[in-house]
């Protein structure tokens, strides 16, 4: 369970649009031949997507009255793919232009070029992150992109956005001893692994408890059926996690220390959850000396730091503009997206 937002996975159900030559009239008292039916199921296709379009915006583009797709040898016309499209991710992206928008702007005033070597140095980072084996980090990078729908527009935008918003805070970024012998201490110090349940009121969280520690019930049975995160579906099971690692909250952190093994937390409140959590097993940290590794924690820490300060510079971006949204399609994805 790491605290951050994952990105909506939508499907998009597109309608038929016949664009053949009306057909032959039937003569009358002819009984219809093959042909004939055919014709009359485009017929009533058509009449279907005339329904469909009724009462919405006509085609008011040249590019919506050009064909996007073909399906059985009729077009599907871009004027009924963009109200969908807009629906289904156009707050996503009107965000994202949004905030290229405002970093483009903030790295012109502050007069910081970005080049090739910048967005090539992104996309290392990012596979670095991702698995240490190059192999594997492409295997996983490449998944996480068709994941989040991430073509190579989207992908490469990306990529300039995180360069230019790493050049803005740069100078920006101190780290300390203590701050490196933190992340040491994430990556190599013992670890404790727990189970964990997440739900929305202190009631529920009360009653599960009562549960665990009352009837014996199975910790990973209750996370599985009544736990709102990610870790549901393996019973609750979290990876390994150090004292000082960032990506958790302090009081989760503090409660996990003080559990001893099988013992169940009291519930735990969690931004605007409230959490439960057990302790499955200790481990100990392993044989490496921090002066070793002292240069590569350092290198980190900084990226860490970095990453912070680009989250939050981001944020502050996003937050400080004023938009004014005319499609109604785009606007009703805006607002349910807020």
């Amino acid at each position: 369970m790491k605290w951050y937002a994952m990105a909506a996975i939508c499907v998009l159900l597109i309608g038929l649009y016949g664009c053949e030559a009306p057909p032959d009239a039937v003569s009358a008292g002819s009984a219809p031949n093959d042909a004939d039916a055919r014709s009359t199921d485009r017929e009533e296709d058509r009449d279907r997507d005339r329904d469909r379009h009724r009462g919405t915006e006509p085609v008011s583009t040249v590019v919506d009255g050009r064909p996007a797709a073909l399906v059985d040898g009729r077009g599907i016309m871009w004027g009924e793919l963009r109200r969908e499209l807009t629906e289904a991710a156009g707050a996503q992206i009107l965000r994202e232009l949004i905030l290229d928008r405002r970093v483009r702007d903030a790295i012109l005033e502050a007069g910081i070029g970005i080049g090739p070597d910048a967005l090539a140095r992104e996309r290392m980072l990012m596979l670095q992150s991702l698995h240490e084996e190059p192999n594997t980090a492409i295997r996983l990078l490449e998944e996480l992109r068709k994941r989040q729908g991430l073509g190579e527009r989207r992908f490469n935008a990306l990529l300039r956005r995180n360069a230019s918003l790493r050049a803005l805070v740069r100078d920006d970024v101190e780290i300390t001893d203590n701050m490196v012998r933190r992340t040491f201490e994430t990556l190599h110090g013992p670890k404790r692994q727990p189970r964990l349940i997440t739900v929305a009121s202190l009631s529920k969280a009360q009653q599960l408890r009562e549960r665990l520690v009352e009837r014996d019930e199975l910790f990973s049975d209750l996370a599985a059926e009544y736990s709102t995160d990610e870790s549901a579906a393996r019973g609750g099971l979290l990876e390994p996690i150090s004292r000082s690692d960032p990506s958790y909250p302090e009081a989760l952190l503090q409660e996990l220390w003080a559990l001893e093994p099988g013992a169940v937390s009291d519930p735990i409140l969690l931004d605007e959850q409230y959490a439960l959590i057990t302790l499955v097993r200790q481990l100990p940290g392993d044989d490496v000396d921090f002066e070793d590794v002292r240069e590569d924690m350092a290198r980190r820490t900084r990226l860490q730091q970095e990453r912070l300060r680009m989250d939050q510079l981001a944020r502050r971006l996003l937050r400080d503009v004023t938009v004014t949204i005319f499609d109604e399609a785009l606007k009703d994805s805006w607002e349910r997206s807020r």
